[in-house]
């Protein structure tokens, strides 16, 4: 992108340019006044270099009042100045598309939109650290376009990744029993492989000499540097670690004294703790001026309505405690939900509002933790939304997306953007708070407006005949896929009710043909000539660009058990159909139609489909017995058998009626857990006379939940 050339001919522009350095002969004002004079000829076909057009005196230098300075001559030039080559880099580009939009022959369509001002100002960023983790900036051009910093440039050991300095890319599982046993934590004399030891002195001898292999000791180039424990409740109790302060749920005070030790041999570069988890407690000391924390935000909630929250205030009430402790305070916040890329997150209102109270709080840097390397929906815009708001919280938010989709979307775009500030409107005025993993029943109940969803999607899909640019059709089409995935899942929350799945033709539940347009929709797939439109990037790798959610789940997984679901009619001969059972579990009772509403489970998410019980103290299912008297037939139920959703399926199902033991629905095979997410099918037979109380009593099998889709009997 950075480097987009056109060939040249003769001819003026609308305007021509004097670039030159501020300082003639300065090293850096030259090569950035080189750069920017390269970089826009390259973008026009017309000469726009001239000695006699209008003057542009390029600085960067440490001396810069702020970060950045715009200004206009008296002559009507130019003079454009920042700290680093860094923040030049994208004040060039801001220059280029503001001569972009004066003169239609210099090609900056391919550019962010456009927000400097063009008046006189003067700029320090109220940050001094602006990530985002979304696709686009894990492209180098795109984080320089966006005055953005990315984890895999701007650190070295960074979050959870300790383990590097073992070698062989961290990977303990081939080599554990070889290496010292010292490395790792011990509780109650067992050694734990999966997390480490920060007593000792082997692995801090390995974290310096790794350090000093790959980043040096930061005199010529400082780093900042992210030390903690694996993601993991262990915590080292050994006799060194318990004797620091250490105990079963507590790691800070090791994770601190190991920490300073390496600030003190390497004072040039700066190093994190991370505010999570086993460091969340404080340290009883001030740290070194080149230590600080990453605060984790995730007990800050997402609101529009922060002044009712206790939770809020208790979070600022934690960052002020860590502010007497550091001048080094980084915040880790949360702008997706993690269970749904796939579907509208109006997050942006919401941050607007927490970057204003981190910049009065005085947070030094922001961590913005996205879809990471998997696409979510308008991950573009919401990238250059929120990089904007980074530079400046008081950014108006609607212009900044009327402007991303002025450019990225010339025909549809307007709706776009109607539809997303819509929702973020419709969101603030809720007063919900955001789920951070949550399925469509939490999102219709919290961010995503169903009937508003319901009267947009139409018109969205009708926009598939209109004219578009190809940038423009590729991200229509990548977005019908996703808000097909968001409508599917909508109707099969509602079941055979209104707004379901199906309709009642005659005496038989028909699928709709919407659904099935919605099916065909999902399946959409970018090519590999179209990539570059939605990550910047011809190099992205596809298998990134067709996931649900954070676990990795494949669209097409889901769309070939919903498919396979569609087309089964399972609800078909249903004599529990629609019938509301009463479920029995921890001395609660809950009336349902949801356990016979046709609705099959998905196996690689619990939202899919799912009902969620606890199996351990008698969970007992009472039927209709109107429904199954004087019949005979076969009972199927469906359970999640999940090792990352913490769910197992029963032992067995007993079939009670009138006190008797009638049946048992059974699975063949042995009950093991299954970490992806499978869907075990229990079976049995059953016949009923005329009783007047049935119930399927679940036998359990562990103490973890059970995760139930229908019950079928037929």
């Amino acid at each position: 992108m950075l480097s987009f050339s056109c060939s040249l001919t003769g001819g003026k522009a609308v305007h021509t340019y004097n670039i030159h350095p501020d300082i003639p002969g300065r090293a850096p004002d030259v090569q950035m006044s080189d750069y920017l004079k390269k970089h826009l000829q390259r973008r026009s076909e017309k000469v726009l270099l001239d000695k006699d057009g209008l003057d542009v005196s390029v600085h960067v230098g440490p001396d810069v009042d702020g970060d950045f300075a715009f200004a206009r001559t008296e002559h009507g030039g130019y003079y454009l100045s920042a700290k680093d080559e860094r923040t030049m880099t994208w004040l060039v580009y801001q220059f280029i598309k503001m001569a972009g939009k004066e003169d239609p022959s210099i090609e900056a369509t391919d550019l962010p939109p456009l927000v400097l001002s063009g008046k006189d100002t003067v700029v320090t960023f109220p940050f001094e650290y602006r990530d985002i983790y979304m696709p686009a900036n894990q492209n180098p051009d795109v984080t320089y376009l966006l005055a953005l910093q990315n984890l895999e440039y701007d650190w070295g050991i960074w979050g959870h990744n300790l383990s590097k300095v073992l070698g062989g890319n961290g990977d303990t599982s081939f080599g554990f029993q070889n290496m010292s046993q010292e490395l790792f934590a011990r509780t109650n004399g067992i050694v734990h492989q999966s997390q480490f030891c920060f007593s000792s002195g082997r692995l801090f001898d390995l974290t310096v000499q790794y350090i000093l292999d790959q980043y040096g000791d930061g005199t010529e180039t400082p780093y900042r540097i992210m030390i903690g424990p694996n993601d993991n409740e262990i915590v080292c109790t050994c006799r060194s670690c318990e004797l620091a302060g250490n105990t079963l749920t507590n790691a800070t005070p090791t994770v601190v004294a190991f920490v300073e030790r390496l600030a003190a041999r390497f004072p040039n570069h700066t190093f994190f703790i991370p505010g999570y988890s086993t460091t969340a407690a404080l340290p009883d000391h001030r740290l070194p001026d080149n230590v600080g924390v990453f605060l984790s935000a995730i007990d800050y909630p997402r609101t529009g309505d922060e002044a009712s929250n206790p939770k809020v205030e208790a979070f600022f009430d934690l960052l002020h405690k860590w502010k007497t402790l550091t001048n080094q305070v980084y915040i880790w916040d949360y702008i997706c939900n993690f269970d749904d890329y796939l579907t509208p997150y109006p997050i942006l209102y919401v941050m607007q509002n927490r970057l204003r109270r981190y910049r009065e709080e005085g947070v030094k840097g922001l961590f913005l933790n996205g879809s990471g390397y998997f696409y979510s929906i308008h991950q573009e815009m919401y990238t250059f939304v929120l990089a904007s708001l980074l530079i400046n919280p008081d950014a108006n938010v609607d212009k900044l997306v009327r402007s991303y989709y002025a450019d990225a979307m010339p025909h549809v775009g307007e709706f776009c953007a109607s539809v997303m500030l819509s929702m973020e409107k419709h969101f603030l005025r809720s007063g919900a708070e955001f789920p951070l993993y949550g399925g469509m029943d939490e999102a219709v109940k919290t961010y995503l407006f169903e009937k508003e969803f319901r009267e947009y999607y139409p018109v969205f899909l009708r926009a598939r005949d209109m004219e578009m640019t190809p940038r423009e059709r590729v991200i229509y089409e990548k977005t019908r896929q996703f808000v097909s995935f968001t409508f599917l899942e909508m109707c099969r929350m509602r079941g055979l009710a209104s707004g379901g799945f199906a309709e009642l033709m005659g005496s038989e539940w028909v699928v709709k043909p919407e659904i099935w347009a919605a099916l065909e929709d999902l399946k959409i797939m970018t090519s590999e000539d179209d990539l570059w439109y939605l990550t910047d990037s011809d190099s992205f790798s596809m298998d990134l660009m067709d996931r649900v959610n954070e676990a990795g789940v494949y669209i097409a997984d889901y769309e070939n058990e919903l498919e396979m679901w569609l087309a089964g009619q399972w609800w078909k001969g249903d004599y529990l159909l629609r019938y509301p059972v009463k479920v029995h579990y921890d001395d609660q009772t809950l009336i349902t139609t949801k356990l016979t509403d046709g609705i099959a489970g998905i196996s690689q998410n619990y939202h899919w489909g799912w009902q969620i019980f606890p199996q351990q103290k008698g969970l007992v299912i009472e039927l209709p017995a109107e429904a199954v008297a004087g019949k005979s037939g076969e009972f199927f139920m469906a359970f999640l058998n999940s090792e990352r959703h913490r769910m197992a399926p029963p032992k067995f199902v007993e079939i009670w009626a009138d006190g008797r033991n009638v049946g048992v629905l059974r699975r063949e095979g042995l009950i093991d857990y299954y970490d992806e997410g499978e869907k075990v099918v229990f079976r049995g037979l059953a016949s009923f006379g005329h009783p007047e109380h049935v119930e399927l009593r679940v036998i359990p099998s562990h103490t973890r939940n059970v995760g139930i889709d229908q019950i079928y009997f037929k």
